[in-house]
């Protein structure tokens, strides 16, 4: 026997029905935050600093800094594909 259920409810009903904490206003300081960060950064000139900011340790090296973020970020989507990569360098040879 298979019984389905369907409650017509607004997500802030559900929320209340379960006894879930109403977390809006701690998300509405967290995005206001972040959007007082992200203007301190608009503000800033140099986009090196910028980039130093936000690209995790050890990645901050120029160029060689983008490949690796780049082979990181083409690593974890391969994985995902279940390929590995083959490198624009081996592919030209």
């Amino acid at each position: 026997m298979k019984i389905n259920i369907e409650f017509d409810i607004t997500p802030e009903e559900a929320r209340k029905a379960l006894g879930l904490p109403d977390l809006e206003p701690v998300q509405q300081r967290i995005i206001a935050e972040l959007e007082g960060r992200m203007m301190q950064y608009l503000n800033v000139i140099d986009p090196e600093t910028i980039f130093k900011q936000w690209l995790p340790m050890g990645i901050q090296g120029g160029l060689q800094g983008f490949e690796k973020l780049q082979d990181m970020l083409w690593s974890a989507a391969s994985s995902v594909r279940g390929k590995k990569r083959t490198d624009a360098k081996e592919e030209t040879k």
